[in-house]
């Protein structure tokens, strides 16, 4: 009986570590693994999530999307044609950089190309730092090819008069960049006779910037050449600088007027920067006794800048046989000498003609009392002196 109860004991035993066996999943069970990659997918992910959100961050991409059209958008050589394209950066640049003020000039003349109206429209409505920087130089582009539209927009406008005018001769100009003749004959027709004024000379000043020649070939050939002599003025004063034979053809041409005699000392100033000689050389045949004074006096005021030209200049001058002249001439040389050396003057004084020592000594007292007040006072009271002052 005893054995019964033992054997019955181990088949018990046995069956329950069979089932045991049977019922216990394996470690490598399809539910074992998908558990097990869950759990190392949550640890993976809690140490990889700071990577992952850095690599996908919106706000970085978008940035950086950003920045690539800011790019896109200031490349001078991108093709501006298609007019969403060119809206997109012109509200980009304005919202995100609002300092490059090229770029958007470029972008609103690619605008104007495409449609006038609506880009014209859209610079006003910008900020007036924005607008009346831009608005004249699109406008001048806008009319190379399209001036009667320009004029029509501008027409449909309620502006100040000044800032209507100004923006006229943007136009005018803008369009005359390449056919200043057909343009000027289109200025002459307009009823203001100012504004034609105005606009006319800004033409040719503008042409003369490349075509000197051309354009007082023009204005010899109008039947009152004489309305122009502003504009020769700013012709010739442009022109003295780089071709000063030239220059002084158109200037001999001309006829006596103060501007002509200002315009007559810049040309001795500039050929005596060159060369003193030639330049006292052409003063000296001058004929009319001002233009003369003015060259010499232009001539004279350069040389005495440096100090051993004062002999040539102070001699220059008293050899001056015209009396009036002479005078005009010794008192600018003596003012220019004693503002560097007014010893040097005093030693000269008594070679000076009595007729011009009075107010020779009135310059060395003053200049040099600056310097030694005992001095000058002791040189003024001296017998030849004094007798001047």
């Amino acid at each position: 009986m005893k054995g019964s109860i033992v054997a019955l004991s181990v088949v018990m035993l046995c069956i329950v570590g069979l089932l045991s066996f049977f019922l216990r999943q394996p470690a490598n069970s399809p539910e074992s693994a998908i558990e097990s990659t869950n759990s190392n997918n949550t640890r993976t992910d809690a140490t990889q999530q700071p990577e992952s959100v850095n690599s996908t961050n919106p706000k970085t991409t978008t940035e950086k999307q950003i920045n690539q059209s800011l790019a896109e958008c200031k490349n001078t050589g991108w093709q501006l044609d298609n007019l969403q394209q060119i809206q997109s950066c012109i509200t980009l640049l304005t919202t995100k950089n609002p300092s490059t003020i090229n770029d958007l000039l470029n972008l609103y003349k690619a605008w104007a190309a495409l449609d006038l109206n609506s880009a014209l429209v859209h610079l006003m409505a910008q900020p007036a730092e924005v607008s009346s920087y831009l608005i004249y130089d699109v406008i001048s582009a806008a009319s190379a090819d399209n001036l009667n539209s320009v004029l029509n927009w501008l027409d449909s406008q309620t502006l100040e008069e000044s800032v209507k005018s100004d923006l006229l001769i943007s136009a005018y100009v803008g369009a005359s960049e390449h056919n200043q003749a057909s343009i000027l004959a289109l200025a002459e027709n307009l009823s203001d006779a100012n504004l034609k004024t105005q606009i006319m000379d800004s033409i040719l000043v503008n042409w003369a910037q490349v075509e000197y020649t051309a354009v007082l070939e023009w204005i010899e050939g109008r039947e009152r050449s004489n309305m122009y002599y502003s504009v020769i003025n700013k012709l010739i004063l442009n022109l003295l600088e780089q071709q000063p034979a030239e220059a002084l053809y158109y200037l001999e041409l001309m006829p006596q007027n103060p501007q002509k005699t200002i315009l007559i000392a810049r040309y001795a100033h500039t050929v005596a920067k060159q060369d003193l000689n030639s330049a006292l050389t052409w003063a000296i045949t001058l004929n009319e006794p001002i233009e003369r004074a003015a060259a010499l006096n232009s001539i004279l005021d350069l040389a005495v800048a440096e100090p051993q030209n004062h002999q040539f200049a102070w001699q220059l001058a008293l050899n001056e046989a015209e009396p009036n002249m002479q005078q005009h001439l010794l008192l600018n040389v003596a003012q220019n000498i004693a503002n560097q050396d007014v010893l040097w003057l005093v030693e000269k004084f008594d070679a000076i003609p009595k007729s011009n020592q009075a107010e020779i000594a009135r310059i060395i007292v003053k200049k040099w009392r600056e310097i030694d007040e005992e001095a000058a006072n002791n040189w003024a009271n001296t017998a030849n002196t004094a007798n001047s002052l």
